[in-house]
C-alpha cells in the first residue's frame, strides 16, 4: 500500500513557526508596509493558540479546535504583557508596554514552545498532497468565491461610504448575504461544510460596511476605550494605580480587552489603535456567532441547517455590530467557556484547565460581562442540586466546583479590587441602587427607548416602515419565548444538554427582568444585555417556530419521521419549518441593519446621483440620525481637528465645557483627561466661568442647540439659553466645530 505524500510534518511545522516568526520580526526591523502588518497579524492570532493546542494535546472537533485556537491567541496577547508589565520594570525596563519589549518577549516565548512542542512530540500536524488538493479544490469552488464576494462587497460598501458618501455597495452586500441565507435555508446547493465559512465572512461583512464607513469610530463609550488604549501606548506601561475621579469610567482602564491587547496589535502592527478597533476586534468578534453555531450543533442537537440559521439570528441582532470593544472579547471568552465545559469529550484536566483560562480571560476583559456568567454559574450550581442525578456519566459534562470557586475569587477579591481600586463595584453599587429605585418607582414602564423598542412602545411618530420594523422585533422575542417554554415543557425528552438548558432559562429571566426593571440594563444598555443573553437565546428563535409546526402538524395529522429517534416532524413541515424562518429572519436582518430604512428614505445615497458627490453634498448631523441609516451619528473629521487644537493650546488644567454627547470625541481625540471635562447644565449660564472653553461639535453648530439632562430627562436646548456667550467669545471655527472662550 502506497502512502500518502506528506507535504508538512512535525519538523515542517516547527521550521514553518520559527520562519513566521523570525520573518514578522524583519518586517518589524525594517518597517515593511503591508508586509509587517499581515505578517504580524497572522502570527499574533493564529500562533500563540496552535503552539498551545499542541503541547496540550487538545483533541476535539476541528471546528471547536479553531476557535479554541483563536480564543487561546487572545489569551496569550492578554496575559502575558501583564506579566511584562509587573516583571520588567523591576528588571529596569521602564516601558515594558512598548515595541522592542513586547517582539522579543513574544518571539523568545513562541520560538521556544514551538522548540519544545516539536521535541515533545506535540506538534502532531501532518498535511499530505491530498489534503493540499482537496484544499485547492475548496478554495476554488462555488461558495467558496461567493463567500469571498460577499466579504469584498462588505468592505467595499464600507470604504465608499467614506470617501463617496455612497451606500449602494454596502445594501448590495447585505442584498447578497438575504441571497445566500435564503439558499441555504431552501435548498441543498451548499454543502454542509461550507456553513461554517459563511458564517464568518456574514459576520465580518456586516462589521467592516459599518466599521470602516466613517475614518473615526461610531458611538460614545467607544471614544473612552480609545482613550484608555491611548494612555498606556502614550505611557508604555500599565499602571493599576492608574485613577479617574469619575467612577464610571474609571471602570474602563482595568479592562485588559481595552487597555493591553488592541495595543499589542497597535504596537506591532505599527497603527493607531482606531484601525485595530475597526479591523482586528471585528475579526476576532466574528468567531463568536460560530460558537453559537457549534453550540447549536453539539449542545441543541440542531443540524447544520438550523443552526447556520440560529447563528444567523444572532449575527441579525443590530447589537451585533454596536457592540463595545471589552464585550466582543469577553463573549469570544464566554462561548468558549461554556463550549470547553459542555464538552464531554475532552480529558477533565485539560478542560479545566482551558475553562479557567478562558474565565480568567473574561474576567479582566469585561467586568459586566463577568457578572452575567456568575449568574449562569449560580444557576448551574443551584438547577443541578434541585434536579435529579442523570444515571449516565457521559451526562454531565464538565462543570465542577473549583471552575467556580475560582471565578468568584477573581470577581469577588481579585482583579477589579487590585486594579482599580474597587471602582468596578461603586459602580454595580451605583447600579443597583437605581434598579431598587426603578423596581419601586417605574416597574415595568417603558421609560428606556431601548425597553421601548423591545416591547412596541412609542411608535406614534414613526413612520409605517419602521413601526413595521418594532413589531417584527416583537415576533422573534414571542419565537423565543415559544422556544424556552416548549423546550422546558419537553424537557424530559429533549436531546438538549440539561446544564445548557438552565443557562438557557437563566438567560430568558434575565431578559425578562430587564424589561421589567429598565434600571437594571444601566450596567449594560438593554440591547447589549439582550445582545449578550442572545448567545443562547438565539436557538430559541428557531426551536419557536418548529414548537410551531408542530403544533400545526398535529392539529392535521401530519406523519411523524419514524426513522428518526428524535421528535421531529415529516420532511413536509421541516421544509415548512425553514420556510417559516426565513419569513421571520431575513426581514428582520433588513430591518436591523436599516436596510429597507435607507432604501425607502435615502435614495440620493445609493443612486449615483451627480449632485450627490462629496464636494457638493452637504452632511447634515444630528444626534439621533445622520445623512445615512448606514452611518449613524459620525464624528466628523472637523471635530478631531478641533479637539486636537484645543488640547495644545488650552492653558494647564483649564475646563472645557460640552454636552454629554460630544465629551466623547473631546476625551477621545483630543487626548484630553476625563477629569478636565465638565458636562453644560441650565446652571452654566448663570456662572462666571474663568479658565474655562466651551466646545460645540457639528451637531450643536448645525442645529444651534446642546444636548442637556434636565430633570432627568434628555433635551435639546438652544445655545443662546445656555451658555449666554455670544460671537466675541469664538476662538476656533473651522466650519462645523467651534471653541469659545469667555472674555
Amino acid at each position: 500500500m502506497k502512502l500518502p505524500l506528506v507535504i508538512l510534518g512535525p519538523k515542517e511545522t516547527c521550521a514553518l513557526a520559527l520562519s513566521l516568526i523570525a520573518a514578522a520580526d524583519l518586517s518589524i526591523l525594517f518597517n515593511i508596509p503591508v508586509l509587517r502588518q499581515t505578517l504580524v497579524f497572522v502570527l499574533l492570532t493564529f500562533l500563540p493558540g496552535f503552539v498551545l493546542i499542541q503541547l496540550l494535546r487538545v483533541t476535539i472537533n476541528p471546528l471547536e479546535k479553531m476557535l479554541v485556537l483563536i480564543g487561546l491567541s487572545v489569551s496569550f496577547l492578554i496575559f502575558v504583557p501583564v506579566v511584562m508589565n509587573f516583571v520588567y520594570p523591576v528588571l529596569g525596563i521602564a516601558h515594558p508596554i512598548s515595541l522592542i519589549p513586547i517582539a522579543t518577549t513574544f518571539s523568545l516565548i513562541l520560538g521556544v514552545l514551538s522548540i519544545v512542542a516539536y521535541r515533545r512530540g506535540a506538534f502532531d500536524f501532518r498535511v499530505t498532497l491530498g489534503n493540499l488538493r482537496t484544499l485547492t479544490e475548496r478554495i476554488l469552488s462555488p461558495p467558496v468565491l461567493v463567500a469571498a464576494l460577499i466579504l469584498m462587497l462588505g468592505i467595499l460598501g464600507g470604504l465608499f461610504m467614506r470617501v463617496y458618501l455612497d451606500s449602494f455597495l454596502s445594501l448590495l452586500s447585505m442584498l447578497s448575504i438575504a441571497a445566500v441565507v435564503i439558499v441555504i435555508a431552501l435548498s441543498r446547493r451548499v454543502s454542509p461544510r461550507y456553513y461554517p465559512l459563511f458564517i464568518v465572512v456574514i459576520a465580518l461583512a456586516l462589521e467592516y460596511s459599518h466599521t470602516l464607513a466613517m475614518p473615526n469610530l461610531f458611538g460614545s463609550d467607544v471614544h473612552y476605550e480609545l482613550y484608555f488604549a491611548d494612555v498606556v501606548r502614550t505611557v508604555g506601561v500599565w499602571n493599576p494605580s492608574y485613577v479617574i475621579s469619575d467612577v464610571t469610567l474609571g471602570d474602563y482602564y482595568p479592562m485588559l480587552s481595552v487597555t493591553i491587547l488592541p495595543n499589542i496589535y497597535s504596537i506591532l502592527l505599527n497603527v493607531d489603535n482606531i484601525p485595530v478597533i475597526q479591523l482586528v476586534v471585528p475579526f476576532l468578534f466574528a468567531f463568536v456567532p460560530l460558537g453559537v453555531y457549534r453550540l447549536c450543533e453539539t449542545q441543541f442537537k440542531f443540524s447544520a441547517r438550523a443552526a447556520f440559521l440560529a447563528a444567523f439570528f444572532f449575527v441579525s441582532f443590530f447589537g451585533f455590530f454596536n457592540e463595545l470593544t471589552r464585550q466582543q472579547i469577553a463573549e469570544l471568552f464566554l462561548v468558549l467557556a461554556v463550549l470547553v465545559m459542555m464538552n464531554r469529550r475532552l480529558e477533565p484536566t485539560k478542560s479545566t484547565v482551558l475553562v479557567i483560562l478562558f474565565i480568567s480571560s473574561m474576567v479582566v476583559s469585561h467586568y459586566a460581562t463577568s457578572y452575567i456568567f456568575l449568574i449562569y454559574l449560580a444557576v448551574l450550581v443551584i438547577g443541578s442540586a434541585l434536579l435529579k442525578r442523570p444515571k449516565k456519566q457521559d451526562e454531565r459534562g464538565s462543570i465542577n466546583v473549583p471552575i467556580i470557586a475560582l471565578l468568584t475569587v477573581c470577581e469577588a477579591l481579585g482583579w477589579y479590587i487590585i486594579a482599580s481600586g474597587g471602582a468596578s463595584y461603586q459602580s454595580l453599587v451605583g447600579v443597583g441602587a437605581h434598579t431598587y429605585h426603578t423596581f419601586v418607582v417605574d416597574l415595568f414602564s417603558t421609560k428606556d427607548a431601548y425597553v421601548a423598542a423591545g416591547v412596541g412602545g412609542g411608535t406614534s411618530s414613526l413612520s409605517f416602515t419602521h413601526v413595521l420594523a418594532r413589531y417584527w422585533v416583537i415576533a422573534t422575542e414571542a419565537l423565543i419565548a415559544i422556544g424556552v417554554v416548549a423546550t422546558v415543557w419537553r424537557r424530559k425528552t429533549s436531546r438538549i444538554n440539561k446544564p445548557l438548558l438552565l443557562v438557557v432559562w437563566a438567560s430568558f429571566c434575565i431578559m425578562l427582568v430587564a424589561i421589567a426593571v429598565p434600571g437594571l440594563g444601566s450596567a449594560l444598555t438593554p440591547y447589549r444585555l439582550y445582545s449578550l443573553v442572545l448567545l443562547f437565546l438565539a436557538p430559541c428563535c428557531v426551536l419557536g417556530v418548529e414548537a410551531i409546526v408542530n403544533a400545526a402538524s398535529n392539529l392535521v395529522n401530519v406523519k411523524r419521521d419514524t426513522v428518526s429517534k428524535r421528535n421531529t416532524v415529516a420532511p413536509a413541515a421541516k421544509r415548512l419549518t425553514c420556510v417559516l424562518l426565513v419569513c421571520v429572519l431575513v426581514p428582520y436582518f433588513l430591518f436591523s441593519y436599516n436596510f429597507i430604512f435607507e432604501l425607502a428614505e435615502h435614495p440620493q445615497n445609493y443612486a449615483f446621483l451627480p449632485s450627490q458627490t462629496q464636494a457638493a453634498r452637504t452632511i447634515e448631523y444630528s444626534d439621533n440620525n445622520s445623512w445615512s441609516y448606514l452611518a449613524q451619528t459620525p464624528v466628523p473629521t472637523t471635530s478631531n481637528a478641533a479637539n486636537k487644537w484645543l488640547s495644545s493650546t488650552m492653558s494647564t488644567n483649564s475646563s472645557i465645557y460640552t454636552d454629554h454627547l460630544r465629551s466623547a470625541e473631546i476625551i477621545a481625540y483630543g487626548h484630553t483627561s476625563p477629569d478636565l471635562v465638565k458636562l453644560l447644565d441650565l446652571t452654566n449660564q448663570n456662572l462666571s466661568l474663568k479658565n474655562a472653553y466651551f466646545y460645540l461639535g457639528a451637531q450643536n453648530v448645525q442645529h444651534q442647540t446642546v444636548y442637556l439632562t434636565v430633570n432627568y430627562t434628555q433635551q435639546q436646548l438652544p445655545i443662546s439659553s445656555v451658555l449666554g456667550l455670544n460671537g466675541e467669545n469664538l476662538i476656533y471655527s473651522n466650519g462645523l466645530s467651534e471653541i469659545l472662550y469667555p472674555a
